[in-house]
């Protein structure tokens, strides 16, 4: 991977649906290539490398501009200032998986600089530690997941969730944690996932969020019920108290 160039779908501006900053105005740099193959996954158009990235033209107003991939670096302040960042809370590095491509993210980053000084947000699949070592200190706010087999289908990754928490967690951080849960979210996967947080997190003085995200339909995919999704909440709280069911937002609004 060229490290003055990247491979981008889309730059635009939204509302955050998720999570810790939900509602908050943001700047959207999705990444292409993800090596996971979530049931759930809600872009599929960023898994692999595309040919084009549909940058917003004006803030809000959804006219795209189509940029030949890889992009270069040096071009991207410019898409940044024509969205106003100052209308905006942060800049939202997300997947796709981020990370893969992390090897350019210092000259991203210090590109982005010349235009802007908005907190950094990254948004990511929590299982590439070793990347993560290597760019947190670019990044005010990190987003991981935790993604249980049974609901995500996309192998076991609890050593490298674990790992890649403990960095986070060592850097100070403002980290949270998403798990995506479906009908088919295993209890044990999950009580063993919050049992995780729990121990780490006891010798930390800031306890991360857990966010627990109802799945938004999708093919097979379905939510728990009203009573499931309670069950799985109190099962969490008698262990670790700081969990929010948070639904995505952004669907529910119409935001991409």
């Amino acid at each position: 991977m060229q490290a003055d160039r990247v491979y981008l779908s889309e730059i635009y501006s939204a509302i955050q649906g998720e999570g810790l900053l939900v509602g908050a105005r943001q700047i959207f740099i999705r990444f292409n290539i993800c090596d996971l193959r979530c049931a759930w996954c809600d872009t599929p158009e960023s898994l692999v490398k595309t040919r084009d990235c549909n940058v917003e033209v004006d803030a809000g107003k959804r006219e795209f501009e189509s940029i030949l991939n890889p992009i270069d670096i040096q071009h991207i302040p410019s898409y940044i200032s024509r969205l106003n960042p100052a209308l905006h809370h942060s800049i939202s590095f997300t997947g796709g998986e981020p990370l893969i491509q992390y090897q350019a993210f210092n000259k991203l980053i210090t590109a982005i600089r010349s235009v802007t000084d908005i907190p950094l947000f990254l948004e990511t699949g929590g299982h590439k530690p070793d990347a993560l070592k290597k760019v947190i200190n670019h990044f005010d706010f990190i987003s991981m997941d935790f993604k249980l087999p049974s609901s995500a289908k996309a192998g076991n990754y609890f050593v490298e969730h674990k790992e890649f928490f403990i960095c986070a967690l060592d850097f100070n951080k403002n980290l949270t944690i998403k798990i995506v849960v479906t009908s088919d979210t295993d209890m044990n996967e999950l009580a063993d996932s919050i049992e995780m947080v729990k121990n780490v997190s006891e010798k930390y003085e800031n306890k991360p969020v857990i966010f627990l995200q109802p799945v938004t339909p999708i093919n097979d995919t379905k939510p728990p019920n009203e009573l499931e999704l309670l069950k799985l909440q109190s099962k969490m709280i008698q262990k670790y108290p700081y969990v929010r069911v948070v639904p995505q937002v952004h669907k529910l609004i119409g935001q991409r």
